[in-house]
């Protein structure tokens, strides 16, 4: 796990799963946002191996390709740390595992879970929920339309809310068809998807650097 050194005292720790196929700026705005107004001391971006709930649907980078660019994206705030439990781990990621580790890992801290409000029709089907919500509490944040929805018990919304409509389904159609995509996620992020071929169509298109004018 990439983290800071583990210390027994009260920390609010954050805790955002997903597949960050890839990470964008949108990942990181919420970030902020659960930062600032739920008074978090760090929040951990935890990549998943392969979702449970997306049995069948395969990732387009692999593991290695996602945390590299959750690297670069997170480096430049010291409060974003980056966790590689579930990739080292079998899939399907269980989100019970990844508690249960940081419980261990940081003991007496207090876990918020950040949640998008996509996933809150299937959160009680998550793996050991009852659980699973006496170990974390869920904080959502809203993304798009789907803010307006009632919440379930036990999950509070953040105070302030930011609509934010950028998608990896959307970067990743961009960098397919060939269009522009760079101002969606961080610049070292946007040069990795180029230099590693990410996405496009034909591995044989050619990298070019976004810091240089044509």
């Amino acid at each position: 796990m990439d983290s800071p050194s583990a210390r027994r005292c009260v920390l609010r720790l954050g805790v955002y799963g997903g597949t960050f196929d890839p990470v964008h700026l949108g990942h990181l705005i919420l970030a902020q946002d659960a930062m600032e107004q739920l008074d978090l001391d760090w929040v951990f971006f935890v990549p998943c191996a392969q979702s449970p709930h997306k049995a069948g649907r395969r990732t387009l980078a692999t593991g290695g390709d996602r945390a590299a660019m959750l690297r670069l994206a997170l480096a430049p705030n010291p409060r974003f740390w980056l966790s590689t439990c579930e990739l080292e781990r079998p899939a399907p990621s269980y989100s019970i595992e990844t508690a249960r580790e940081l419980q261990d890992t940081f003991a007496g801290a207090e876990l918020i879970w950040l949640i998008g409000d996509d996933q809150l029709p299937k959160l009680r089907t998550w793996q050991n929920f009852d659980e699973l919500r006496q170990v974390v509490s869920f904080a959502s944040m809203s993304r798009g339309a789907s803010a307006s929805q009632r919440l379930p018990g036990g999950v509070i919304r953040l105070p302030k809310r930011r609509r934010i409509d950028i998608s990896a389904t959307e970067i990743r159609e961009r960098v397919r068809t060939g269009r522009p995509f760079e101002h969606l996620v961080p610049r070292p992020v946007a040069q990795f998807i180029h230099d590693q071929r990410l996405y496009a169509e034909t591995p044989s298109l050619p990298a070019q650097r976004i810091d240089q004018k044509p």
